[in-house]
């Protein structure tokens, strides 16, 4: 120090003065991106309302930053988070300020689909490994939603349904919502005391989405790799980690001209923590009576089509089976090569539920390790009972992994079916600073008794997912040989190279979001390399609204040639040669968020030998909050030489919604090809979070018109099943 008392800077290296500005800068980025837990002793009553003296203690969050409409920009309405916990919950609490006049709450049921809802959305990655997480979700009005996150953000399990609490209130100034989150409920290290933390709000009448810490377009929308941190989490318990869940079932059967048949049943799920990360499941006597009906589909082509997994017992942890670029959910070819199908398990043809008499299932990670085990028997009266799954995942960096997988079982034939694979993943999403990049490397082996040579499957596939600039190329075959008993290959005996690029720039007026265009190729051989299907699908323009309205024109080019005719629909036949047509589509949505909303598709122009026009209309109407309905109609018109044919499937949705845990939906639906009424009504009642009671009853009606019983004189009632089922929930 000289005599004037200043610090003298002259001999002080630059490059000294330069790092500590450096570290200061991110010491302060990072201290905005911890919330350092808070610990308290009494509990907050979690009933929507932030007024109890304890949420002051919390720690705050309120650096909100929006990824649309404007990256990076600070978000336009106030919201404040408030984060403590105690030995057995985690709690927050939000506090979303804006014109009550201006919030979009149309849904109230547990798991409804809050898209175009307002909402705030958290994400948990209690093991810190920037690929998994927890996510969960609530509205204005109480709709409690949650999901398990996997890859990266990429991969998300709706289905996954946790025990949690959380409610809302909409107030003067804007809403309110609460959570308790119990740590049995999740999956973490008891070690560990720091996790991933990420909040996001959804602000629908500005199209606006807000994220803490970060806020980045090139990201998955909800990526894990980008999360904050909680610190400081000690004291916590996951208690013994046994939960038994038991059901009881009544049910009354009828059909047409036969008498009432009653039927009663037990069951239960068993669950058990084994490791902090690893949670073992065994069922016995498995019931899906709360399951959702398949919505009809119409197939106009040689292949099967594909149907989601719908049963909880199956979706639970089903993120840990999926293999290669399955789990690139945004893959054209995620459906064409999946050697485990949970499907395969317990359904028969159409859909038809076959008895499980149980199954145990391990699932969970431990380290850079991940594993999922399954072993399930049904009871179908022919061929293979029993299937078992393993797949086995090991994380290699920050977002790499190299796998295996093996299935046994054989639910198309009596042939014993064993499959054996493995799949590399390289993934980075700090590529120029904040882009993803994703390679996959896969191979299959099957070996079905009986059957020996061209029994093989393996593709490789590089992914550029980004916001302005996307692309895609990849390469598949699959042998005529291979066969996956448990699995869902649509297609074999083929050799397959595809891409596809798209653009989207924003022009930040206009009212338009993104501005989108799309080329995508595919080529398909066999393996003396003969061209046997190409598409061609270039979409010129696709204009994204800020008002969540859409637009989009597509035009296909499809070239196919088959070897042997086939039936596509009756007495109608498709005759061997080559094809190729041209197919203009044009896509119209309106936003959802508004309560009178729809959407229209149309194709038309060739089709195979002939010509067919396509439309398909969707459209809501939001009668007040409790009543929605939902109406959908598609038309297929189809000309051959041969003559002309129309299918059509028509679909009704009436849900009724007097409160986050009382609700009552039907789902009706009719088609041409089965010509029969479908009715599902359930009714369901969570007495709270666990326990609940199900009323469900499910029906076929015969239409008049069907030649197959030309005596009907009008819709009558071929067969019904009503059931009341109760489940219960004891955590230990």
């Amino acid at each position: 120090m000289n005599p004037s008392g200043k610090i003298r800077t002259g001999n002080i290296p630059k490059f000294y003065l330069i790092a500590c500005v450096v570290f200061a800068i991110c010491a302060g980025e990072l201290a905005g991106q911890q919330v350092k837990a808070v610990f308290i002793e009494t509990a907050p009553k979690i009933d929507g309302e932030i007024k109890e003296p304890i949420w002051q203690q919390a720690a705050v969050v309120t650096e909100f930053l929006q990824r649309e409409p404007h990256t990076g920009a600070p978000a336009t309405e106030r919201t404040v988070v408030r984060v403590c916990y105690d030995k057995n919950n985690l709690y927050l609490g939000f506090q979303c300020y804006q014109d009550p006049k201006t919030i979009t709450a149309k849904e109230i049921e547990r798991d409804a689909t809050l898209a175009d809802d307002d909402k705030v959305v958290i994400i948990l990655d209690t093991f810190r490994d920037l690929r998994n997480a927890y996510w969960l979700e609530i509205n204005p009005r109480g709709s409690k939603g949650d999901a398990l996150l996997s890859q990266n953000g990429a991969v998300m399990n709706k289905e996954w349904d946790g025990i949690w609490d959380g409610r809302s209130t909409i107030h003067a100034e804007g809403w309110d919502a609460e959570v308790a989150i119990p740590f049995k409920t999740l999956n973490f290290h008891p070690t560990e005391t720091t996790w991933g933390l990420k909040f996001v709000r959804d602000i629908q009448y500005k199209s606006e989405f807000i994220y803490w810490p970060v806020a980045n377009l090139n990201t998955y929308e909800y990526q894990v790799s980008d999360a904050g941190s909680i610190v400081g989490l000690t004291g916590i318990t996951q208690g013994i980690g046994l939960d038994i869940r038991p059901y009881v079932l009544g049910s009354i059967n009828q059909i047409r001209d036969v008498d009432l048949e009653y039927d009663g049943d037990v069951g239960f799920d068993l669950f058990y923590q084994l490791t902090p990360g690893i949670k073992s499941v065994l069922t016995v006597n498995t019931d899906f009576a709360q399951t959702e009906v398949d919505d009809r589909q119409v197939n106009l082509t040689r292949f099967p089509l594909f149907f989601p997994e719908k049963r909880d017992f199956f979706l639970d942890g089903s993120n840990y089976f999926k293999f290669a670029i399955e789990g690139a959910d945004r893959s054209p070819k995620s459906q064409q090569l999946i050697p485990f199908f949970s499907r395969r398990i317990g359904l028969g043809e159409r859909g038809v539920p076959i008895p499980i008499l149980g199954g145990v299932k391990v699932t969970g990670q431990n380290g850079p390790w991940s594993l999922g085990i399954l072993n399930v028997i049904d009871q179908r009266e022919t061929g293979n009972q029993n299937f078992a799954v393993l797949r086995v995942n090991r994380n290699l960096g920050e977002q790499s992994a190299l796998g295996v997988i093996a299935t046994h079982g054989n639910a198309e034939s009596t042939q014993q079916n064993m499959v054996f694979g493995a799949d590399l993943k390289l993934a980075t999403s700090k590529l120029k600073g904040d882009k993803n990049l994703v390679y996959y490397l896969y191979g299959l082996k099957s070996s079905t008794e009986n059957q020996s040579g061209r029994d093989t499957a393996l593709g490789t596939e590089i992914s550029y997912p980004n916001d302005f600039l996307s692309f895609k190329v990849g390469y598949m075959q699959i042998d005529s040989n291979f066969v996956a008993g448990v699995g869902f290959i649509p297609r074999t005996n083929i050799r397959n190279t595809y891409a596809e690029i798209g653009i989207g720039p924003r022009p930040k007026k206009w009212g338009i979001l993104q501005v989108q265009s799309e080329l995508e190729f595919d080529y398909i051989t066999d393996f003396d390399n003969r061209l046997i299907t190409r598409e061609i699908s270039f979409e010129p323009l696709g204009i994204r609204f800020l008002s969540g309205d859409q637009v989009s024109v597509e035009l296909n080019h499809q070239y196919e040639a088959i070897d042997e005719e086939f039936n596509i629909h009756r007495d109608y036949t498709i005759p061997a040669g080559t094809h190729e047509f041209l197919r203009p589509e044009i896509r119209l949505s309106s936003a959802r968020r508004r309560p009178l909303w729809g959407e229209i598709d149309v194709q038309w122009g060739d089709f195979w030998n002939g010509t067919a026009e396509q439309l398909q209309v969707n459209g809501g109407y939001k009668i007040c909050v409790p009543i929605a309905l939902v109406l959908a109609y598609e038309n297929n018109n189809v000309t051959l030489p041969e003559g002309a044919f129309q299918l059509n499937v028509y679909r009704v949705n009436v849900d009724l919604l007097f409160s986050p845990r009382l609700s009552l939906k039907t789902f009706v639906q009719y088609d041409d090809e089965s010509q029969n009424i479908g009715w599902q009504s359930r009714f369901r009642w969570i007495l709270k979070p666990g326990n609940e009671i199900l009323f469900v009853w499910n029906s076929l009606w015969n239409d008049p018109m069907d030649r197959w019983n030309p005596h009907l004189k009008d819709f009558t009632l071929a067969e019904s099943t009503t059931q009341l089922k109760i489940n219960y929930n004891y955590r230990f």
